[in-house]
């Protein structure tokens, strides 16, 4: 006799703010570990790093208005992780060949 799986609950559909919450934090990931292996004095690839930044900027001013607020907290901490990454790549200086 065979035994029935168990139910599986349906997945909720992902919103167009949680897309936006969950891009945001990917990069913010990224960005933190780009950070973390330039202050470790090894090299890293922003290769298309600044497009998903211009998807991230599309898909938040797709919001409206009262979600896009409620992002803002999260794009002004990545900004800043981007900043300080930014600071510690001309603070190491051009890369050697």
């Amino acid at each position: 006799m065979c035994e029935a799986a168990p139910p599986v609950a349906p997945q909720a559909e992902e919103t167009p703010i949680d897309a936006v919450r969950a891009l945001a934090e990917e990069l913010t990931k990224l960005v933190g570990l780009a950070r973390a292996l330039v202050d470790s004095n090894r090299e890293v690839d922003l290769t298309g790093l600044d497009s998903e930044v211009g998807l991230l900027c599309a898909k938040t001013l797709d919001l409206p208005l009262d979600e896009g607020r409620w992002i803002r907290p999260r794009l002004i901490a990545l900004f800043g992780s981007v900043e300080g990454l930014s600071r510690a790549l001309s603070a190491r200086g051009p890369p050697s060949s």
